[in-house]
């Protein structure tokens, strides 16, 4: 991370010297739509919990348990991340200071998380069957508000880095998959440890064609996801945090 923000540092002063045809002490606003790719770095495990409930007899009033059949129960957890594809849409609105230098700040729905490598079929001696049949996602659905400073290195092209506060909307787990315990059924739920404020530091290129803007972004993650992320990290592992890379579309309104 350190080596990408000391070539962006670069590009920024050399952008100084570059000519650029922005209108100073102007203001716009443009909406935008695209697709993110995300994952996770560090250690961010997805959790299967089950339970098989054994067979249940007596008199009203009365619940019995048979020694002979005590059921059965467990929790799971899988680390291995792989990218996962979403959506993003919002506005942001831009004033520009000078021909170079413009500053924004927006407002986006965005989709990131995470897929886990579960799909297939597993067995355990002690009689779980595990039958997952696709990858399971963690689904973090967020409100971003990006502020970007925006330098223009030549014509409609800029270069802009700056910070983007994140907020969970929504924090779930999907994907099809059932457990049975010696050819009974399991109650499951699956779920993921996540906070719901996120710290990212966003760094990418635009270019503007008339009031068409194509923008392209890289996230870094500079929080930990995991809740008890600070206590868990010496016994647990690295920490986890956001990675995506976001593709946009908008135009651009003067105002």
């Amino acid at each position: 991370m350190k080596k990408q923000l000391l070539v962006l540092a670069a590009l920024l002063i050399a952008a100084s010297t570059a000519s650029a045809q922005q209108k100073a002490r102007t203001f716009s606003v443009t909406p935008k739509v695209g697709v993110t790719v995300s994952n996770i770095t560090g250690q961010l495990p997805v959790y299967v919990a089950y339970a098989v409930m054994p067979d249940v007899s007596g008199t009203e009033g009365t619940i019995f348990v048979p020694d002979s059949d005590p059921g059965k129960w467990g929790l799971i957890s899988y680390e291995n991340q792989k990218r996962k594809a979403g959506f993003t849409a919002g506005v942001e609105a831009q004033y520009q200071f000078s021909s170079l230098f413009g500053l924004s700040v927006g407002v986006f729905y965005t989709q990131q998380g995470a897929k886990y490598g579960t799909k297939g079929k597993r067995g355990t001696p002690n009689g779980e069957q595990f039958d997952f049949k696709d990858d399971l996602k963690v689904n973090l659905n967020s409100i971003a508000i990006p502020v970007l400073a925006n330098v223009y290195v030549w014509k409609g092209l800029a270069l802009k880095a700056g910070l983007q506060p994140e907020f969970a909307v929504s924090r779930s787990t999907s994907g099809d998959f059932a457990i049975s315990y010696k050819g009974k059924p399991a109650t499951t739920s699956s779920g993921a440890f996540i906070k719901t404020f996120a710290l990212s530091v966003p760094v990418g290129i635009s270019y503007e064609y008339k009031n068409l803007v194509a923008d392209l972004r890289y996230n870094f993650g500079v929080t930990n996801l995991r809740q008890d992320g600070d206590k868990w990290n010496r016994s647990y592992g690295p920490a986890a945090h956001n990675r995506s890379l976001t593709f946009t579309v908008g135009y651009k309104w003067g105002l």
